[in-house]
């Protein structure tokens, strides 16, 4: 198999489809794998709050029956006894045991927020890079048809035996295929991203998507309100609540520790339907089935339960630290990423002015290069230079436009 039909094999596309990036955006929240596992997560802690809520207000009921094989094989295995038990005072340990699942279920909620706005910053990323992909390519096309007008000229120059070295032509065709293999390499890479792009989105890989051009002057321009000015607590984020539900959680803990300590005073309802009287299981009278009890039970565990105590209030003192110091840290990558923002936009209004610049340089170096006043060198480094300040415009504006997606998800 030739080159050319094995390129034109791996070239070929199956159906697409076109994705905005507000299509990228919705589809990413109800289809990507992290989101629909982080769902799950959430689901389970849903679940155990409620076991911790069912414990909390309703009295467990044991249904039993023991007796001695004789007995078992004689009149079979049936219903003896119904015992509920029901704590009046505990030291607070099922109270909290459900706050402490509330708690987690609650970072759970957080977490699902959080992974979701992870996934569409990936997918906006990914999306990015193939647009930047796709616009190098057409970039890169543009400079190879000036260079093949170029070569075009100084071939029949140089074939009409006219004052021009080979020299001068070899070095066009170089440039040439320098930027064709630079474009296959281009293309490969937006292949790629598109592949993550569709990983994110659960799409199948097989089926390549075709993005629809996001204008980032026009997103840019309706964000020209983002400012220091921004007055959301750090604490009331997403980030920030989450933290604060953490720090709840560690003291929970310690409660929990120290209801061990306390005694626990409890009611305990006996319904006994039938009993063994010298080997013979009998009904009880129905007068004589009900037993109602008040009692208390204080395991001492010779300081075992005080040791715990302690180790959870120094992982206590180890949340609250880490509460004040992860708080600093959103602080400060809010601040980053709006002084990212400002450089960013800076230098994209530079290389704006760049690339405009190196336009006009080439249009006048094309001009003096088909009159003999400029090398061949300087021509080639003219258009090179002009399609790379191109390049990173365009990259910067993209740039720019997920660092203000992410600076205000910082704020959610």
């Amino acid at each position: 198999m030739g080159l050319a039909a094995f390129l034109a094999i791996c070239s070929t596309s199956f159906s697409s489809d076109f994705f905005t990036l507000d299509d990228v955006l919705n589809r990413v929240k109800d289809t990507n794998p992290q989101i629909r596992a982080q769902k799950m997560n959430e689901e389970s802690k849903r679940e155990l709050k409620e076991k911790a809520w069912k414990n909390l207000v309703t009295p467990p009921i044991n249904l039993s029956n023991e007796d001695e094989w004789e007995i078992v094989e004689k009149y079979g295995v049936g219903l003896k006894e119904l015992e509920m038990y029901l704590p009046i005072y505990e030291g607070g340990r099922t109270l909290n045991s459900y706050r402490k699942a509330k708690t987690q279920y609650e970072i759970a909620q957080k977490d699902s927020d959080l992974v979701g706005i992870a996934a569409q910053e990936a997918a906006v990323a990914k999306f990015f890079e193939a647009l930047n992909y796709k616009k190098q390519i057409e970039i890169t096309d543009k400079a190879i048809e000036a260079l093949e007008k170029q070569r075009e000229r100084i071939s029949d120059l140089y074939n009409n035996g006219k004052l021009v070295p080979k020299s001068e032509l070899l070095k066009i065709e170089a440039d040439i295929e320098n930027n064709r293999g630079i474009n296959l390499e281009n293309k490969q890479k937006e292949e790629a991203s598109l592949g993550e792009l569709a990983r994110l989105l659960n799409y199948p890989v097989n089926s390549p998507l075709e993005l629809k051009d996001f204008n980032p002057l026009q997103f840019l321009e309706a964000k020209a309100h983002i400012t220091e000015e921004n007055k959301t607590p750090v604490e009331n984020t997403l980030l920030g609540s989450k933290e604060a539900l953490k720090l709840d959680s560690a003291n929970y803990d310690v409660k929990i520790a120290k209801s061990a300590l306390y005694p626990t005073i409890y009611t305990k309802f006996t319904y006994t339907y039938r009993e063994n009287v010298n080997g013979t299981l009998r009904k009880r009278k129905a007068d004589d089935r009900d037993l109602f009890e008040v009692g208390f039970r204080w395991v001492l565990s010779w300081g075992a339960d005080l040791d715990n105590v302690r180790a959870q209030e120094y992982l206590y003192e180890k949340a609250k630290i880490e509460y004040e110091d992860n708080l600093k840290g959103i602080s400060l990558d809010m601040k980053n990423k709006l002084g990212e923002i400002k450089a960013l936009y800076g230098k994209s209004l530079a290389m704006e002015k760049r690339a405009n610049l190196l336009q006009e340089n080439m249009d006048i170096d094309s001009m003096r290069y088909e009159n003999e006043l400029l090398t061949t060198f300087d021509y080639l480094n003219s258009v090179n230079s002009f399609r790379e300040a191109q390049e990173d415009y365009y990259e910067l504006q993209r740039k720019l436009v997920l660092a203000v997606i992410e600076y205000e998800n910082l704020y959610r």
